[in-house]
């Protein structure tokens, strides 16, 4: 059973028809109390002496409408040394032990001295002992390790649970460890943890908000949907002989290691190595089933005694990778099974439930043949309605489990069916991580990728099993009518080579947006047009079909693949001009080279690279002619050169010579495109040489200036300003004189 956030009261409706098995009566519960109470009770364990410390702190308020002479306190069985206070003054007491056999709780009913008076409060505190004890049904206190479960007073408590630091220590999910850690308790050597609703917290536990505000004990996080006194069961192990756990690395059909690991009670070993071996066969077969990787590096599976007291057999948590079961149920196997199913069939892939847990029951029906494990009939077709699937949404309210689990996992045996089978199925199911941003997933998601892979339709059996046949005919149709426009479309490309669907197309199918689709298709058939039209002509051409559209068709937009079919005709015009052009060129020129690069870029589906590559073949033939005029007129610029004043200025740092003869040697090679530009540079060298000279000889002379510039303002800065002298009678002054004040000057004439 999967159980998501805010489904619990849907939970405790169902639990009189809940896969618990009869030998589990309920827990003593607290409903009918003529009191509301907020309470907090504090354990203390010490495990290497197998006891326990128990202290409670409560404030109840009467609602009861008269007055109230006595208040119970509910207490673990086996309590010793109960002692209730009310501040300083201490209650007498009336104890009633428990019993463990029947889940029901201990009462220490506490006489108030002073009746409670109607709309009063008042606090009480309580604290009293566990010793050691063996052979318990829920608890189990001996040295080196402790089994037990847990008592807060009901609605409005937080049980807060201190265990050693150094053991093995394991509390029912829903239990956090508290972001406060007093004082006491650290040097105590303890850790602390908070148990408040802890189914409520254990379904949230992927949100880092809600466990955050819980471990800090938001009074939010208190006890409120259960009203049993119940709270949690915890094992601590410091004499590590005694631990029980399981573990094994499994190798999955991906090749990934996980490191399976069960966590159990020890007087439950028998039941923990049953679970162990069919979860260590049946979980690599899931991934076979579901046809895509297990997520997780690791598979934690863990015993609770505490969720089959409220009708659920197992839970797996939404983050993944966790797993908790619940023992002697009746159909364990089966539980466990369907709870590893939740590995791959989880409410982040989906958004409902039916299909979170109809996949996951029908995932467990297909192994359980093979691991020979007996399954239960639900017997759902029995009951008198017929609830569309798409109504469920991810709640179980409302829905007999029976029914739900029934015809949820009923369908998809149908729809493996519709869909031409098992190997099908998995090829559907192997599509659910392909698109992550899709999730998560809708009952359309599996209709439309079921008709994909099988090619079959699928309206009848959703109409039968999912959607609402008077609300949904007039979309199915709308549906049907688009699909067959692409499925028409789709049949005519892969006649002309081409598979797939053009994204815009497929995006609109998905989304079930079907408006756009007859407009999109209609462009689309244009395309397979003009891509007809194509082919004849590179067929003609000697070019062969190269599969650049085919590529482009199933992975692009329409308007996409109709680019790359004029970059096509575009390719196939450049390389037959240019093949007309170069027709009397050598073999092994540059641009007979280029012309043979064309034809290959253009066979490996780059148009536009084939397209560039023939205009460079006619370009280096072009070049090719004009590289040896250049050469020559170079040839004539170097004999008739003969520089003045300015021209030898502008031939430094030049080499003409040089380029020229470069220039021959590329022309000699066949590479006229290098040839034609050094030579030219040869011709510039020498035929700009006097306009270089006079340019940098200006260019030396403006610098010059700068630098005189900059001398003459420093000597002035340094200089320094002369200072006027101040009157007699004017602050500080210098007397009047027609003696000169020296400079810096005066020091340099006496040198």
């Amino acid at each position: 059973m999967r159980i998501r956030r805010l489904a619990l009261v849907a939970l405790f409706a169902v639990s009189l028809l809940s896969l618990v098995g009869a030998s589990n009566p309920p827990p003593v519960v607290a409903e009918t109390v003529p009191y509301m109470a907020a309470s907090e009770s504090y354990y203390r364990l010490d495990t290497e002496n197998g006891r326990m410390s128990v202290r409670i702190h409560a404030e109840y308020e009467n609602v009861s409408g008269k007055d109230l002479a006595a208040i119970p306190v509910f207490i673990l069985p086996g309590a010793e040394n109960v002692v209730v206070k009310q501040g300083d003054t201490t209650l007498s007491t009336a104890v009633t032990a428990g019993n463990e056999a029947q889940a029901v709780a201990g009462r220490a009913v506490a006489t108030l001295p002073t009746p409670l008076k109607p709309k009063y409060r008042t606090t009480l505190d309580a604290t009293y002992d566990v010793p050691p004890r063996t052979g318990g049904e829920h608890m189990q206190l001996e040295p080196g390790i402790i089994e037990t479960v847990f008592i807060g007073q009901g609605p409005g408590s937080f049980v807060l649970v201190d265990v050693p630091e150094h053991g093995d220590n394991y509390l029912d999910p829903g239990c956090l460890k508290a972001s406060d850690q007093p004082g006491d308790v650290k040097a105590g050597g303890l850790v602390r943890w908070v148990c408040g609703d802890v189914n409520l917290i254990a379904i949230n536990s992927d949100d880092p908000d809600v466990t955050g505000r819980c471990a800090a004990m938001d009074d939010k996080c208190r006890q409120r949907v259960d009203i049993a006194v119940f709270s949690a069961y915890v094992m601590s192990i410091t004499d590590l002989s005694k631990s029980a756990k399981l573990e094994a690395d499994v190798t999955m059909p991906s090749g990934k290691v996980v490191k399976m690991e069960l966590k159990y009670f020890r007087r439950d070993s028998a039941w923990a190595e049953k679970q162990f071996a069919i979860a260590k066969g049946s979980f690599p077969r899931l991934e076979q089933v579901f046809g895509f990787p297990y997520p997780h590096d690791t598979l934690l599976m863990r015993q609770s005694h505490h969720i089959e007291n409220f009708g659920a057999a197992g839970l797996a948590f939404n983050n993944g990778g966790e797993v908790l079961l619940a023992t002697d149920t009746g159909v364990d196997e089966e539980v466990t099974v369907h709870e590893l199913a939740h590995q791959w069939a989880t409410y982040k892939h989906f958004e409902s439930s039916f299909m979170v847990e109809g996949l996951a029951e029908y995932a467990m029906r297909v192994l359980a043949p093979e691991f020979g494990i007996p399954v239960r009939d639900w017997g759902w077709q029995a009951f008198p309605f017929k609830e569309p699937l798409s109504t469920w949404t991810n709640s179980l309210s409302g829905l007999i489990t029976q029914y739900f689990y029934g015809r949820s996992g009923a369908f998809w045996f149908a729809y493996e069916s519709a869909v031409g089978g098992r190997e099908n199925m998995t090829l559907v199911l192997g599509r659910m991580d392909d698109e992550e941003a899709l999730w998560p997933l809708d009952a359309g998601w599996f209709m439309d990728q079921g008709e994909w892979v099988s090619g079959k339709d699928l309206d009848s059996v959703f109409m039968e099993w999912v959607y609402n046949p008077v609300t949904a005919q007039q979309l199915l149709a709308d549906r049907r009518a688009a699909h067959t426009l692409v499925r028409e479309l789709q049949s005519r490309a892969a006649a002309m080579g081409v598979y797939g669907m053009p994204s815009d197309i497929y995006d609109n199918l998905l989304a079930w947006v079907f408006d756009p689709v007859a407009g999109q298709v209609a462009k689309a058939n244009k395309v397979l047009d003009s891509y007809a039209e194509v082919v004849q002509m590179s067929t003609e051409a000697g070019l062969g079909t190269p599969d650049g559209v085919s590529q482009t068709w199933g992975k692009k937009r329409v308007s996409d693949t109709a680019v790359v079919v004029e970059e096509q005709r575009q390719a196939i015009l450049a390389i037959l001009s240019a093949t007309t052009d170069l027709e009397s060129a050598a073999d092994d020129s540059t641009a007979k080279q280029k012309l043979a690069e064309a034809r290959e870029k253009y066979s490996a589906g780059d148009y536009a690279g084939a397209k560039a590559a023939a205009a460079g073949g006619i370009t280096a033939a072009y070049n090719e002619v004009a590289a040896g005029k250049m050469i020559e007129i170079a040839k004539e610029k170097q004999k008739s050169f003969s520089p003045n004043f300015f021209g030898r200025i502008g031939m430094f740092f030049t080499d003409p010579d040089g380029d020229l003869a470069q220039a021959e040697e590329a022309y000699a090679s066949g590479d006229g495109t290098k040839a034609l530009e050094l030579a030219r540079g040869a011709y510039d060298s020498w035929d700009g040489a006097t306009l270089r000279g006079i340019q940098r000889l200006a260019m030396g002379a403006g610098a010059m200036c700068l630098l005189t510039f900059l001398v003459w303002f420093l000597l002035h800065k340094l200089e320094g300003p002369s200072a006027a002298p101040r009157k007699v009678g004017q602050g500080h002054y210098l007397e009047e004189s027609t003696e000169r004040r020296s400079s810096w000057r005066d020091w340099e004439n006496t040198q």
